[in-house]
């Protein structure tokens, strides 16, 4: 019997855990869409904070990184509902203290997260606004007095494994003090993946506090003291016995100041109870999951593709006050009448997938991102690289603004910005050069301008350096053909070929250039050795990396020696074998199939890349493959990072059986859909998508309609799906229509042809 799933918030729709083991790095957060704050149990004090398999906690921090792939900062202000009788008599406090809990009394919804801490006698709940979190503590018997335990010390140890000096969150300053009967202020200022983060906060409580003990570092301060300012700031606070034994915390937070989370606070929160806010988050997550609905005959599959749906709405992160206030990469602060969207920003992650789809759902973010991605370089000079907590840190390599910017434009949404001025930016970053801090992956633009290629005995990665400049060179072209820019746009389609210089016909494979024109020696198809000195390949091997040209199918194809050759290389991807070379092997390769690598990004687009060669088929099949075997609702549920998004992205544009390979030129690659039927709700009308007959077996397309229409283009376009109301069908079989979709001119455009 066919099972129409469409209430999202019901537990047979959701997977709250899913990606919390191993390396998916996803966390059970209380938060909104979109929002600055994300409530969680710190479970430990590295990656995202949360870690499924751990049985205790350390405390509720505010500011997490659900599903991003590394680096450290955030877990900021952390509270721990304790006994106060017992923590305040104490002269000294643990450096990391931890509680007990059990998942089998743990909860978490969309914009709710509840667990029960046995040793210290509490429920502890969590839910939050946009900018404000807060906390619900029902004291039991256990506690003979209500406190909370704050500690401005913790944050995020996790460090590369590289460099570990350059990315360990360090406490420049802390500060905490009484600012009123029921409420404390203070902020914290770190350093780690982000150059400088500042996090300021006001929180009130439903009690008046009765005491307050501060310690520096985990030393008792005189009983006189109302604040305290260092390196290693924690208090213990007590409250006045009245109403029962619930204490109710309300936490603003702001990226600006003291005041600026005290404005967030009044106008987010203002005078409701807990319950109100875990009510209005659970509306607004009602409101934006109910776009999707699902008809199938496998729940497990609608639940991890609804999760998956709410995974995506998490980023752009929102990083500006209600006042419009905003800290941007020259470490001031400005005004904006726009929604500034630089807390996680991890573009070379994201521009593939998730923004794409943000776009479709939500255009009015992805415009106000176009305001962010303006603000940022008339700030600093030039496009977000990968920007956290509002600074730049100009990790990973590309400059993948240029994707997101011209598929925004694109896709219609052009008001609201100035398009112009726009790819002045793009033009601008495309020819300068930087210095990763993270990774200290220099990207030398006057290498690449004079060789058109960049060097690898000059900088690192330079194999993969070169494919994703040529990519975002390539989207810098749409973006100055869509504005009327000629000159500009050939400028850039001649960069956009350079992929061809790093291209070794006697491997039949990219490969390592040296400055001089000679090859690296020797080569190795396997290795990858992360980020060293002879590292050709970000986070990849030649394997993978051969396949990053999205927008020049054709000219690939002519470098394997035509259709037939990329077809066998393509067809080999998936069968060599799976070992890695290397004495360092980069830990983000996995979801191997061969050497595809579905666990990291370089390699989402390379299943569709078939329909290029007329073999559609083939894409159909591995699509199926790759939804079974990489994605689960359980803990390990993700075969590699989520990185903010886009290994969610994936699996939703998937299921819908298309993918955004190529940005700027409004087309969709056709897959398979995977499941019965799916609609969704987006800015300009819904999208329907029908296969009755699928299922496992049937994983193959044998015909297509679109409203109604006979098709066998392999490809689809945005005005043809998104404009409007939308119906399209699939007739599915269990085995290959080798004549559907197959010929050249139902392949997608190539920038060759």
């Amino acid at each position: 019997m066919n099972i129409l799933l469409s209430l999202f918030l019901t537990s047979a729709c959701f997977a709250p855990f899913m990606g919390s083991g191993d390396s998916g790095h996803m966390i059970p957060a209380a938060t909104v869409p979109y929002g600055m704050v994300q409530m969680a149990a710190d479970t430990q004090d590295v990656w995202n904070g949360y870690y499924y398999f751990d049985d205790s906690l350390i405390g509720f921090s505010h500011q997490h990184k659900s599903g991003s792939g590394g680096g450290s900062d955030y877990l900021d202000i952390l509270f721990l509902p304790v006994d106060a009788q017992k923590w305040q008599t104490r002269d000294s406090l643990e450096y990391q203290y931890r509680t007990p809990f059990s998942h089998e009394r743990e909860w978490c919804e969309p914009g709710y997260y509840a667990v029960e801490l046995p040793a210290e006698g509490v429920k502890a709940e969590l839910s939050a606004t946009a900018r404000c979190g807060v906390h619900r503590y029902t004291f039991g018997g256990n506690a003979a007095r209500e406190g909370l335990y704050i500690n401005l010390e913790h944050g995020n140890r996790n460090c590369c494994t590289i460099f570990p000096e350059d990315c360990h969150d360090d406490v420049k300053e802390a500060f905490l003090e009484k600012a009123g009967r029921r409420s404390v202020r203070g902020y914290r200022i770190s350093n780690g993946w982000c150059p400088e983060q500042h996090v300021y906060f006001y929180a009130r409580f439903s009690k008046p506090i009765d005491d307050i003990v501060f310690y520096d570092a985990m030393k008792k301060v005189s009983s006189r003291c109302r604040s305290l300012k260092g390196t290693d700031v924690r208090a213990v606070l007590s409250f006045k016995d009245s109403r029962g034994d619930t204490l109710e915390a309300y936490v603003g937070i702001s990226a600006v100041d003291m005041r600026g989370a005290r404005k967030n606070l009044r106008r987010e929160v203002g005078r409701r109870c807990f319950g109100d806010i875990r009510s209005a988050a659970r509306d607004i997550w009602e409101n934006e999951l109910s776009a999707l609905e699902v008809s199938t005959e496998d729940p497990e599959h609608a639940k991890i593709l609804y999760t998956c749906f709410y995974q995506t709405h998490l980023y752009p992160c929102l990083y500006s006050d209600v006042d419009g206030r905003y800290r941007s990469s020259d470490k001031k602060v400005h005004r904006g009448n726009f929604r500034y969207f630089a807390g996680v920003l991890g573009l070379w992650d994201i521009f593939r997938a998730h923004m794409p789809l943000t776009c479709i759902i939500h255009p009015d973010i992805s415009r106000d991102l176009m305001r962010t991605f303006q603000a940022h370089y008339d700030n600093c000079g030039l496009l977000p690289v990968w920007t956290l907590s509002g600074q730049e840190n100009m990790c990973m390599i590309g400059y993948h603004s240029m994707p997101i910017i011209a598929d925004t434009y694109a896709q219609g949404v052009r008001t609201g910005y100035d398009p112009d001025r726009l790819l002045e930016a793009m033009t601008a970053s495309a020819s300068k050069d930087t210095f990763g801090f993270f990774l200290r992956s220099y990207r030398g633009a006057t290498n690449y301008l004079n060789l058109h290629y960049v060097p690898c005995d000059k900088e690192i990665s330079a194999v993969s350096k070169t494919l994703e400049y040529n990519y975002d060179d390539w989207c810098i072209a749409q973006m100055a053909r869509m504005t009327g820019h000629t000159d500009v746009e050939q400028e850039y389609l001649q960069r956009a070929s350079w992929y061809r210089n790093v291209f070794d016909p006697t491997v039949n494979s990219m490969r390592g250039r040296c400055s001089d024109g000679s090859w690296r020696e020797p080569f190795d198809p396997f290795l990858t050795n992360h980020y060293r000195e002879n590292d050709d390949f970000t986070e990849g091997t030649a394997w993978q990396w051969s396949f990053f040209v999205p927008h020049d199918g054709l000219g690939l194809m002519e470098l394997f020696g035509g259709r037939d050759g990329f077809v066998r290389k393509l067809d080999s991807l998936f069968v060599v074998s799976s070992e890695l070379h290397g004495e360092h092997p980069a830990g983000d390769i996995k979801g191997l199939i061969g050497q595809y690598a579905h666990g990291n990004e370089p390699s989402h687009h390379t299943i569709y890349m078939y329909n290029y060669a007329g073999q559609p088929w083939k894409t159909q099949y591995w699509i199926s493959k790759v939804v079974r075997q990489f994605y689960g609702s359980g803990p390990n549920g993700i075969c590699g990072d989520e990185d903010t998004g886009q290994m969610s992205a994936w699996y939703v544009f998937s299921s819908m059986g298309f993918y955004p390979v190529t940005h700027g030129t409004g087309i969709y690659f056709i897959g398979a859909p995977q499941q019965k039927a799916l609609s969704l709700r987006h800015a300009r009308g819904t999208l329907t998508v029908e296969a009755p007959e699928y299922s496992e077996e049937n994983c193959y397309i044998q015909s297509a309609t679109l409203n109604g229409i006979p098709f066998t283009r392999n490809y689809l376009t945005h005005s043809e799906l998104f404009e409007g109301d939308a119906t399209l069908c699939f007739t599915m079989g269990p085995v290959p229509n080798l004549q559907w979709g197959s010929s050249e001119d139902d392949a997608p455009p190539s920038m060759s042809r």
